[in-house]
């Protein structure tokens, strides 16, 4: 085969993605499929940069990033895909974003929507997505996405990190808890602590990142008997990891979501 043809063939074990391919858990098949996932992302700040930057050099297939923020200095301390240049300019994070992935992998469609996501464009937003990517930074949109995934019968994969600790939790609709199997409401946004009011550390933001973006390869080479189907959670500070159960077993009986498909989220 040459060399070409290697850089062609995503599943090749001489090209781009050749430490992946010999990993026995992926394999050219596994790359194979990676190529032909395709991933939206809500959200491209600390969590999203970091999980468009590993999905990227990944080789997924196809990647939407859906975001409104400008960049900004305070970002560059751990938002991986912005520089100077981008915050002295003005720029989207969803264009800056695009032009890096791009350079890095122009095998990759990106597409990049500016918009805010709310109950009138998530269900259009994650249209054909093989799974959703939780990047955001308020649970409001997370309990949108939620609404939305299940719905639609859509794996996502939730994930928050503040200060020195994080989650993930993979959801299965039909098969797994979803978000408000786990949290029911979301608590007041009084009672919330935010980046903005306590800190984050890169490293914990690296961590989680890192951790969805295992889980949601997992899914898109048709490995769900590897996912973890817990809600994971670490404080990168001490070292010390938790995980609660969130598969089939607490799917909750009577929630609103993935039981009674009231998906109150998306109706206001």
């Amino acid at each position: 085969m040459s060399e070409e043809s290697n850089e062609l063939d995503p599943g090749s074990l001489s090209g781009r993605y050749a430490r992946q391919v010999v990993y026995r858990n992926i394999g050219p098949d596994g790359q194979r499929r990676l190529a032909e996932g395709r991933v939206v992302l809500i959200g491209c700040g600390g969590l999203g940069s970091m999980l468009a930057n590993i999905m990227v050099r990944a080789g997924v297939g196809y990647l939407r990033i859906v975001d409104r923020d400008l960049t900004e200095l305070d970002n560059l301390q751990r938002q991986v895909l912005f520089d100077e240049q981008d915050v002295a300019a003005g720029r989207l994070k969803a264009d800056a974003a695009r032009a890096k992935l791009s350079a890095i992998n122009s095998n990759v469609t990106v597409e990049t929507v500016v918009a805010d996501v709310d109950a009138e464009n998530v269900e259009r937003l994650i249209e054909g997505a093989d799974v959703v990517l939780d990047g955001t930074d308020n649970l409001a949109t997370r309990y949108l996405v939620n609404d939305a995934a299940v719905k639609h019968g859509t794996p996502w994969v939730y994930a928050g990190v503040v200060a020195d600790y994080g989650s993930v939790m993979p959801i299965l609709p039909g098969e797994t808890a979803c978000l408000r199997c786990i949290f029911a409401e979301p608590p007041a946004p009084e009672e919330t602590e935010t980046c903005a009011t306590v800190g984050v550390l890169a490293s914990a933001v690296a961590t989680v990142a890192s951790l969805e973006a295992l889980e949601a390869m997992k899914i898109l080479i048709g490995r769900r008997d590897a996912l973890s189907r817990k809600l994971v959670s670490i404080d990168v500070w001490s070292g010390r990891l938790d995980a609660l159960d969130a598969g089939a077993d607490r799917r909750a009986p009577d929630c609103p979501c993935c039981v009674q498909r009231r998906f109150e989220f998306l109706t206001g």
